[in-house]
This record gives C-alpha cells, structure tokens and sequence, in this order.
C-alpha cells in the first residue's frame, strides 16, 4: 500500500471536563416520506456524545444532511430527538437563526447542543481553505467559544467545507473514536499486502468514482477490480458497447464526458478490470419483471438494471480468491427485488468468504438491511462512501489534513 500510517492525536488524550468540545459528526440520514431512518451514523457518533458527555465536556455537534434542493434537505430537529434517546440524557436542538452564541456561552458541563443542518449556513460548502473558511462568519463566531474540535467522520474529510476544516485557526483538531477506528481498519489492509486484493465497485455517482478507481489502480492497492452497477456500464461504453434505450440516460445525466477518461483506464489497466458479461433488463418497461440478456445481445429497447446472474458468478468467483476485499457500491436498482439478485450474491459471498472484508457507503446500509445481513458478517463494515474511495486511493483529505498528529512515517 502506498498511503503514510499517520497517528493523529486522540480527543480523549485531552483532559475534557469543562471544555467546550465542537463535534464534528455526520448524522446525514435517509429521509422516508418526510421522516428520518435511524442509521448506523447516528448511532455510532451518539456513542461518542455520550462519552464525550460522561467525561463533562461541554458538547456542540456540527453535522449536516442532505443537499440543496433536495427532499433530504431538512433541519436537524429529529436527529437530535434522536439522539436524545440514545444518549439517556438532554439534548438542546438550536437553529442558526437562534442566538447559538449565548446558547453555548451557557453550557455546562456535559450539556448536549445539536445545531442545526450546517449546509443552512450559505459558505459551508464553498470550496476553500482552512484558512479562509476560518474567516466565515459563523466559524469567526463559533471559533473563540472552543477548546477543542473533534472530527469523528471519515464520511466527510473529502469536503473542504467550514464546518469540516474552518476550526484549525482556534482550537487544537483531533481524532474522534468513530474516526479512530476507520482509520485502524483501514490501516489493516497494510498488513494484507502481500495478498490478492480485490475492489468491488459500483453504484450511480460516477464522477466521484471514475478518477478514485483510477488511483487505487495507479497505486497498486487492488490487484483487481469486479466494476458493476452504472459504473461498470461507463466503462463497456467505453469499449463501444451500445446500450440501446438507455443511451439516452447517459447522454441526459451528463456521464458521456466521463468516457474519455474511462477509456485511459482501460488502456492502462484492462487486465485488472472485470466486466459485466450479462444483464438484468426489466421487460417490458416498469413491469418489475426480469429477463437476463447477453452482453452481445445488446442495443435493446429496455434498460439494464442489474448485472445477470453470470456476471455475479463471476465476481464471486474473484471474491473467493481475494484475502481483501472492498466493497462500494450496489451492482444494480436492488431496491427492485428482481433486480437486487447481484448486489445481495456480491454481499453474500463476501460475508461468507474468510477474507478481511471493508464495505461503504451509505446505499451499502441499506442494503445490507434488505438482504438480512448484519454489519457482524464483515470485517468493517466503514460509514464512508465517496471518502473511503479517496483515502484508499491515495488522495489527500482535507478533514484529515487540519488534524494534530502524534508521527508520521512511510509504511514499506
């Protein structure tokens, strides 16, 4: 592996008990008809106010959900009910418009403070430096009230956004526990090097991925990689295949510009990429019926909507032979039964191989869910999607950049 070991400095190598603590956690949470899912997020960073809390720190959680525009886009109200609950003790819930200054003037030790969705505020996902976010109004409000700021998220060190890096001018940034142990899992796949080590990607968000499978491939921290999902369909598009019905996705979502760079990978690294050889198709169109398709029987009138059940013998038969395996993404639209048969037999044989096994992504969970599996049946089971991918790539994160270190030194 090519990244540095970096031990960071650990919030509880602090003395906290009346210290003014700004969490930095990621409580971002399917919304369901208006109402927020209990995710593993909110469980987890809740164990962390909690402990935070019990050593009679003064505690104020940054987090935010969902994006502008979005039905997902909503205050933070239910989360810190939620919290509330996990916790067994007060949680106060504030809104910027509130006077959230006084509010944590006023604190106590062990007092909880949600505040409210951080991408309300209008510079937080402006991309900037720590140094000029730390001038934002808000941040040059909240900065002197601290003592300490804890990012407890890998999930969100990609984002060089306010609440994320804008701390560094006030207070000491360290390690949070949820944070912590991310990092110590993913430090294992060190320790497995010398084995065979196995990507398995997929999934719609293309752009984040594109250039992240290329540096894991640059990197040589996957001996291969199994591309399926949407993601798997750039890189048959790049070797000319035509999708029939559902070029016209492509060219609508934009993903046609990815092409170029699709096909760099593939001329660099086609031997370590395998490809979907079959398809899952919905005949006719929205019937929720299956019908498994050839790749060589492509164009076709309908869309692809998963791998076919040749492809995911395929995949586990590389997953059968991998000591490691990370795993981002589903193979298909699993959220239609008919359709989730490649993502659930990718899951299945990972958490029934005897290999150390890393799967992200918050789609992931969910599935999970719907497949009857529990986080027991992996190695680590990461919060992390996109920022996984860029840390195991090699890529910088600018949450992790801000952070107090112990040492630093090349692992060989």
């Amino acid at each position: 592996m090519r990244w540095a070991k970096v031990e960071y400095k650990n919030v509880f190598d602090y003395p906290l008990k009346g210290k003014t603590v700004f969490l930095r956690a990621d409580l971002n949470s399917s919304v369901v008809e208006g109402r927020v899912v209990i995710s593993s997020r909110l469980r987890e960073h809740s164990k962390t106010i909690y402990a935070l809390s019990e050593e009679g720190a003064k505690v104020v959680v940054l987090s935010h959900q969902g994006r502008p525009g979005e039905e997902e886009f909503i205050e933070l109200k239910r989360h810190a009910d939620f919290i509330k609950k996990f916790v067994d003790r007060p949680v106060k819930f504030v809104k910027w418009e509130a006077d959230y200054v006084s509010e944590i003037k006023n604190m106590e030790n062990g007092d909880i403070v949600v505040l409210d969705n951080t991408r309300f505020i209008k510079e937080e996902q402006e991309d900037k430096t720590p140094e000029e976010h730390a001038n934002d109004p808000v941040i040059k409000k909240l900065g002197p009230l601290g003592d300490l700021f804890v990012q407890d998220a890998l999930s969100v060190c990609h984002r060089p956004h306010s609440s994320v890096v804008g701390f560094k001018k006030y207070m000491p940034c360290v390690v949070g526990p949820q944070l912590q142990r991310e990092l110590e899992a993913l430090d294992k796949l060190n320790g497995k090097g010398s084995g065979n080590r196995l990507v398995v990607l997929g999934g719609a968000k293309l752009s984040d991925s594109v250039s992240l499978l290329e540096g894991m491939l640059d990197n040589n921290l996957c001996n291969k990689a199994c591309v399926g999902g949407l993601f798997g369909e750039l890189f048959l598009k790049a070797q000319g295949v035509d999708f029939g019905a559902k070029e016209k996705f492509f060219r609508e979502k934009g993903f046609d510009k990815l092409l170029p760079k699709a096909r760099e990978i593939l001329k660099k690294h086609s031997a370590k990429l395998i490809l979907a050889k079959d398809f899952g198709i919905e005949e006719p169109r929205d019937s929720g019926k299956r019908k498994e398709a050839q790749l060589k029987e492509l164009p076709s009138k309908f869309d692809t909507m998963d791998i076919g059940r040749e492809t995911s013998e395929l995949f586990k038969e590389h997953i059968r032979g991998a000591s490691v395996v990370v795993f981002n993404g589903p193979m298909g639209v699993y959220e239609k039964k008919a359709f989730a048969v490649g993502t659930k037999k990718v899951l299945e044989a990972i958490a029934f191989h005897r290999c150390y096994s890393i799967i992200g992504g918050g789609d992931t969970e969910k599935a999970l869910t719907s497949f009857g599996l529990v986080a027991q049946d992996f190695s680590f089971v990461s919060l992390a999607g996109k920022a996984l991918l860029q840390f195991l790539s090699g890529e910088p994160l600018p949450g992790l950049e801000i952070l107090e270190k112990n040492y630093s030194k090349p692992i060989k």
